[in-house]
């Protein structure tokens, strides 16, 4: 992140909130499938509305304050065929990481509730008898079940279709995973920053390093970045005399509209929850590459100082954390932390704030950057 090499800032991007209408999949032609919507509900996506009726008269929505803060197991049973019941009393056997983890499942059915009522569930029941949150969840397996698995902050962790005994293993596999990364600690004095894990998938990290090391091979001149430019291109940033850093300014269209897609469905909604406001805008995406000698001044710096106080909060992405060591975020203000988030988790933090990439001490660290802000 930094403040002497900038892009324009897009202000013709306005977000408004919701998501981009983007192309969707052709309606199925004869007997031909469907293509694959990219857009679906997938890992890394905010769980969608969900409010149902349950068994018992009651009207539950899973985004409640009383079920929210602990991963949910929402299993769609298609039918209660033998596999699926059998797959049910699996899940409600395995009480050790349920309740290490406080998960809180619930079986939605398409069945009439008498159906569901003769079988020996000991989870809530929703039923869904319009199938609208079975379309939301994008819950469509052959099996005749579909496990979907939430994080504390009701972000989407896993979206299992096979076998429904397999589903039950990895159900329980994405809950012990949960249950190793919050672990309970008593925190010191640290910096306000938001992480929010698979903003990218990692397929979504692949390309973008297959972007940065196959196109714009063309470099322009270090400075403001450049808005004519109708292709990817690169710059070298030398902020402080540092020699190590070079951006890929991303032009492409189609990269484009699923970074923007990205940003607006998985992390734009939670910076409007940690911190009241609301981006609407960015500058151009840049892929930042950090590799070799640092050189220069070793010191943090703000990204909202002149030339570009608009600015209000950075973000970044790591893309290849496998690749390099070094290369942690640090905050000096606050402490001697270090940040070093997996793949496709984004780290956002005030544009105010003192902040220093280290020098990365081997390897080439790929990083997704973006600085947004909004209309005040």
């Amino acid at each position: 992140m930094k403040r002497a090499s900038r892009a324009r800032p897009t202000r013709g991007r306005v977000v408004n909130g919701g998501p981009v209408q983007s192309p969707r999949a052709p309606s199925t032609i004869d007997n031909r499938p469907a293509i694959p919507d990219p857009f679906a509900l997938s890992p890394g996506d905010i769980a969608p509305p969900c409010v149902l009726p349950a068994l018992d008269g009651r009207i539950v929505d899973i985004h409640n304050d009383a079920i929210a803060g602990n991963p949910i197991v929402l299993l769609f049973c298609h039918q209660f065929s033998a596999a699926v019941t059998d797959a049910i009393g699996r899940m409600a056997a395995a009480q050790a990481p349920l309740v290490a983890t406080g998960a809180r499942p619930f079986v939605i059915a398409r069945e009439r509730p008498e159906i569901a009522q003769a079988r020996p569930i000991r989870f809530p029941v929703l039923l869904d008898s319009d199938g609208e949150a079975f379309r939301r969840f994008n819950a469509h397996s052959s099996h005749g079940l579909t496990t979907v698995v939430l994080r504390p902050n009701q972000h989407v962790m896993a979206i299992l279709d096979g076998p429904p005994p397999d589903q039950v293993t990895e159900a329980l596999a994405q809950l012990a995973r949960l249950r190793d990364a919050h672990q309970a600690a008593l925190m010191s004095h640290h910096p306000p920053v938001l992480m929010v894990p698979d903003v990218l998938s990692p397929a979504d990290c692949r390309n973008l390093i297959g972007v940065y090391e196959t196109r714009g091979r063309r470099f322009m001149p270090p400075g403001p970045g450049i808005d004519y430019i109708g292709t990817d291109y690169k710059m070298r940033i030398p902020e402080y005399g540092r020699a190590d850093r070079i951006d890929h300014w991303i032009v492409d269209g189609d990269t484009t509209v699923l970074l923007h897609r990205r940003l607006e469905q998985r992390l734009l909604p939670e910076i409007v929850k940690a911190f009241q406001y609301r981006v609407t805008r960015w500058e151009r995406l840049r892929i930042g590459c950090y590799q070799g000698e640092r050189g220069g001044e070793l010191h943090g710096h703000r990204d909202d100082a002149e030339p570009t106080p608009y600015r209000r909060f950075a973000m970044s992405i790591n893309l290849n954390v496998d690749a390099f060591a070094g290369g942690e975020l640090r905050f000096p203000e606050f402490g001697d932390q270090r940040y070093r988030p997996g793949n496709g988790t984004a780290i956002v933090f005030s544009s105010s704030l003192l902040h220093e990439a280290l020098h990365v001490t081997s390897g080439r660290r790929l990083v997704l950057l973006a600085f947004l802000f909004g209309d005040h």
